[in-house]
């Protein structure tokens, strides 16, 4: 089956639940607390995880970050990658109005595949297929941001067309790691 974006759904929530129990989270390869709070939280109520999982007007209360500063929530959304079962993911969050991201948010998308889907094209092509959803909401690139030693995201940015915009350090609420930033020009994908 091809890989598509689709919206999370209860069709392929017994896969992406059998990747939580795998200890496997969109965040990292091995985190059992993680991956147990997700669990909980699709155990209590699974119609409202899967509605948490987009905000695409960005309500709610401001994002306390680390250093105490409370900013706006930005709008999101997010889909699952599915090749006929749960895959990974892709979010793709903005700031209302304009393409430019606010200092506080490194990048327009994050993306994540479970390890045993890897090395297949999954996180490019699904960046790829985001692009039409990006110019819906009139963004004209997007940021893909990444820690520079990051060597697996940097060839995906790369598969689906972007190019490398600089260097710089992240800054204390990414731990001040060295990071890229790559940028995908949206009209220029869509026409190809």
């Amino acid at each position: 089956m091809p890989v598509k974006l689709v919206t999370p759904n209860l069709t392929l929530l017994p896969s992406y639940l059998a990747a939580l129990e795998r200890y496997w989270t969109p965040n990292h390869d091995r985190d059992p607390a993680g991956a147990r709070q997700l669990l909980d939280a699709i155990l209590r109520d699974p119609a409202t995880f899967l509605a948490s999982l987009s905000n695409p007007e960005g309500k709610g209360s401001p994002i306390v970050l680390e250093d105490g500063t409370a900013v706006p929530r930005l709008p999101f959304t997010r889909y699952w990658i599915s090749d006929g079962e749960y895959a990974g993911e892709i979010n793709l969050r903005w700031q209302l109005g304009t393409s430019e991201l606010p200092a506080y948010c490194l990048g327009h998308i994050g993306y994540a595949v479970v390890p045993w889907k890897r090395n297949a094209g999954y996180a490019s092509l699904a960046i790829r297929q985001l692009l039409p959803i990006a110019h819906k909401f009139d963004l004209k690139w997007l940021d893909i941001s990444m820690a520079a030693n990051n060597i697996a995201s940097r060839r995906t940015a790369e598969k689906a067309g972007a190019i490398l915009i600089k260097e710089f350090n992240a800054g204390a609420e990414y731990g001040n790691v060295d990071a890229l930033l790559y940028q995908l020009p949206v009209h220029v994908v869509l026409q190809n």
